[in-house]
């Protein structure tokens, strides 16, 4: 401890002596720390986490498998009827419950609506994930049950913002979707999981509807279960791909294709939630600038130990071993790391700030807390002693093989550095290169990716388009005469506004990952031999088309006597014919959609429209099947009006429509399209903007790290350079010399940043979905753009270099 403590003064001192040396270091290290220790906070706030309960780890969630491959297709919810049979017949669980976590529920409390996100819950779910109340009770046996299901839990956050946080709120009754509710409970602040936006919780009742063959076809429970002491997750997911097996087996005609999957709580709201690939790209990124960093920060250290090799040869020489001058050298590298991991812990808390200051873009993102937590502290430790290993041990084991007799001989100042240090730091800087390199030809792919995402057309006119969210509850619009009769009101009086161009309604917006459908085409291979078909399922009015401005191909769009009376209807898109109709002419063709609560049968393809993107984040195109509002009514769909100047000037003639009609119907999301699409994307510019900053950064260091180690040979070399001038050579001969070191190191750290980044374009289509990142352009500008950048950095030293003056050169010792 003696030795260390002596070790630490002298450290100490020596740094205190070069305050350049040291600033430059402490400040190289902070940075490279602090970007990393700034994206960990993300990742300890999204992938760290322990979600709330009794040993999260041992509750799994069940979910199905859909046999049409797409986004996720993996984390499907499970339908009711399996729901039941899979509790019963399954022996890995302890206990098994159910969620509908994407209900919507109108909250009226005095005199006020409000639209909620509210989750329809078995009577057990609280106690399957181990959480209790701050408040009250959770639900008991039989409150799942019809009829006895009229009670609710409240979130904490709603608790605090529509009830000011009143304990007597338990036990009074609150209004939802016109309907008495008691509130029984409160949960605590941290009952929270992770991309769920749950404000209220109430029981879920199942009637015998909803057990039926038929109601396999609806799938929106997810199932969280406690697994048996002796069971782990490979057993489980063994036991439900059985059951699946078994399921199909018995209902082909629902099942075919379908399997089911299970994971652990922790991981399914990570997988869910579909951050994990950003974060892994991001810390990647950063791990990359710290490694440059840390090569920026060892050149330097190996300068300064060039510079004292008499010293450590003198330490040598009066019975030093190698060990201990290792150890003061690290002990000096580990100082600095200190001070960087200090200096950039504060750039991190700034950092951090920034980070919570543009995450409020997505309700469910921002939900989720970023902060300086003990995690982080413990990542930026575990950083700074890696940097210090990184920075000091190459330049420590260096010094330590120095020469003794030759550098106590050495009395010269000029005399040039060895060229295993000299090959050791052009090493460094050529990684520097090739890993900027690499990081700026990633960067700019996934730049070019999303900027073709973004510019795509999606096949119908965004522009001056209002939209909103509605949804009619069963108290007063339990059956399809008076959801018809309501639309047909509220459309009537839509399209009489001041301003308003057209109106309709839709069960999805365009472009807002809406719902698939399984489906039969008559005289093709029966779907009871393989997986049933799938397309994306609308449900529009009749003004759909002309409001969305979706062209028409082939046929007509629905009219005002496509009604519940008469034959049934579709139109389907140029993709649907494409893949399922071989080109061939789809009018007169028949399909039958399978959907659960409706009356099987035969439906005639009367139009084909235009292709309209899925989603706005996605390149591809999708089949696409549109049914009729009058013939197949929906509770819950959007609105939508087009406007002839700015579509926001509507939204107080749509809300004050709606409640004339109805005062305790709250419209959600109030937005034009192009809003909409934009809280889509918002998650991108952040992407871009930091993945672009910490790239730059890269390049900045890289450039640094050129410039430190050509000015330090320069430097190292001037006595040479005046010997060279005297006997003839020209300055521009000099510049012409300096300039080769430069680019040599440039040309061979960009071959290998260029080799390592000719797999990207497959590597981002493998984990991004739907990222088609091929553009050679990038190739090209990129490596151009880094060896002017790598020339500047060249030419400011041996522009010195060539200005030397011989006489003065010569003279030096």
């Amino acid at each position: 401890m003696e030795t260390m403590v002596q070790d630490l003064r002298y450290a100490l001192r020596q740094l205190r002596k070069s305050p350049g040396f040291t600033a430059i270091a402490v400040l190289t290290l902070a940075l490279g720390i602090a970007v990393n220790a700034t994206m960990f906070s993300m990742v300890s706030a999204f992938l760290l986490r322990r979600p709330p309960g009794r040993e999260p780890e041992r509750v799994a969630v069940v979910t199905s498998v859909d046999p049409a491959q797409g986004f996720q297709a993996d984390a499907t919810p499970v339908s009711a009827p399996n729901y039941l049979a899979w509790r019963e017949a399954n022996h890995v669980f302890a206990d098994m419950a159910a969620a509908d976590e994407y209900r919507k529920v109108s909250l009226t409390w005095q005199n006020q609506s409000e639209a909620m996100h509210a989750a329809a819950v078995s009577a057990n779910f609280f106690n399957v994930l181990g959480v209790t109340p701050l408040l009250g009770r959770t639900f008991v046996a039989g409150e799942d049950q019809p009829g006895q299901d009229h009670v609710v839990v409240l979130s904490h956050e709603l608790w605090a913002r529509q009830f000011g946080s009143d304990p007597s709120v338990v036990g009074r009754t609150i209004r939802l979707n016109r309907e008495n509710y008691t509130v029984i409970g409160v949960m605590p602040a941290t009952f929270r999981l992770m991309g769920f936006l749950t404000q209220l919780w109430t029981p879920l009742a199942l009637a015998p509807a909803d057990q039926t063959a038929d109601a396999r076809r609806d799938r929106s429970l997810f199932l969280f279960a406690r697994m048996k002491p002796d069971v782990n997750l490979a057993q489980a997911r063994a036991e439900f791909v059985t059951l699946a097996r078994r399921a199909e087996e018995s209902f082909p005609e629902t099942e075919k294709g379908w399997g089911a999957t299970a994971r652990t709580l922790p991981d399914f709201l990570i997988y869910s939630f579909g951050i994990g690939t950003a974060l892994a790209v991001l810390m990647t990124t950063v791990g990359f600038v710290l490694m440059i960093a840390c090569a920026n920060v060892a050149g330097l250290l190996l300068a300064r130990a060039t510079g004292r090799r008499k010293e450590v040869a003198i330490r040598v020489s009066l019975g030093a071993s190698r060990l201990r001058v290792i150890r003061q050298l690290l002990t000096e590298g580990l100082t600095i790391t200190v001070l960087g991991g200090g200096l950039g812990l504060l750039f991190t808390y700034w950092g951090v700030k920034l980070l919570q200051a543009n995450m409020s873009f997505n309700d469910a993102v921002s939900a989720v807390p970023v902060k300086l937590d003990a995690n982080v502290l413990l990542f930026v430790a575990a950083v700074s002693l890696v940097s210090a290993v990184l920075c000091s041990l190459a330049p420590a084991l260096n010094a330590s093989r120095s020469d003794i007799t030759t550098n106590l001989k050495d009395e010269g100042r000029a005399a040039s550095p060895s060229r295993s240090r000299s090959r050791l730091r052009t090493v460094m800087v050529t990684g520097e290169v090739a890993l900027a390199l690499f990081l700026l030809i990633g960067t700019g792919l996934l730049v070019r990716g999303l900027f073709v995402i973004e510019h795509q057309n999606l096949g119908f006119r965004a522009d001056h388009l209002l939209t909103a969210g509605l949804t009619l509850d069963a108290a007063r619009y339990g059956d399809t005469s008076r959801q018809t009769l309501f639309v047909h009101d509220l459309l009537s009086g839509l399209q009489h506004l001041p301003g308003a161009e057209a109106a309709a309604i839709a069960s999805d917006l365009p472009a807002t990952f809406p719902n698939n459908v399984t489906l039969r085409i008559q005289g093709q291979q029966d779907a009871l031999t393989r997986p049933g078909l799938s397309a994306i399922d609308f449900i529009v009015s009749t003004d759909y088309f002309r409001t969305a401005a979706i062209s028409l191909q082939r046929g007509r769009t629905f009219t005002d006597m496509d009604t519940a009376s008469s034959p049934r209807v579709v139109l389907v898109n140029q993709k649907f014919v494409e893949r399922y109709l071989s080109g061939q002419d789809a009018i007169g063709k028949q399909v039958r959609l399978e959907v659960s609560g409706a009356a099987p049968g035969w439906s005639e393809i009367v139009g084909v429209v235009g292709n309209v993107k899925s989603y706005s984040e996605s390149s591809r195109d999708e089949p696409e099947v549109y049914e009729p509002f009058l013939q197949r009514p929906v509770s819950a769909f959007s609105v939508m009006v087009r406007s002839a100047s700015d579509p926001n000037i509507l939204a107080s003639a749509l809300h004050s429509t709606v409640a004339q009609m109805d005062a305790e119907l709250p419209l959600t999301r109030v937005m034009s399209m192009p809003a909409v699409i934009e809280s889509q994307r918002a998650g991108n510019p952040l992407f871009l903007h930091v993945l672009s900053t910490f790239a730059i950064l890269a390049l900045v260091l890289a450039a640094i790290g050129i410039y430190g180690l050509i000015a330090y040979s320069v430097g190292q070399r001037t006595h040479e350079i005046g010997i060279r001038m005297a006997l003839g050579a020209k300055g521009q001969d000099v510049l012409r010399m300096v300039l080769g070191e430069g680019l040599k190191m440039t040309v061979v750290g960009g071959a290998i940043g260029l080799a390592m980044a000719l797999p990207l374009p497959k590597i981002f289509g493998a984990i991004f979905f739907d990222l088609h990142v091929s553009e050679p352009m990038v190739y090209f500008i990129v490596p151009v753009a880094l060896f002017l950048v790598a020339m500047l950095a060249t030419y400011l030293p041996a522009r010195r270099a060539a200005q030397v003056e011989p006489m003065s050169a010569l003279r030096q010792e």
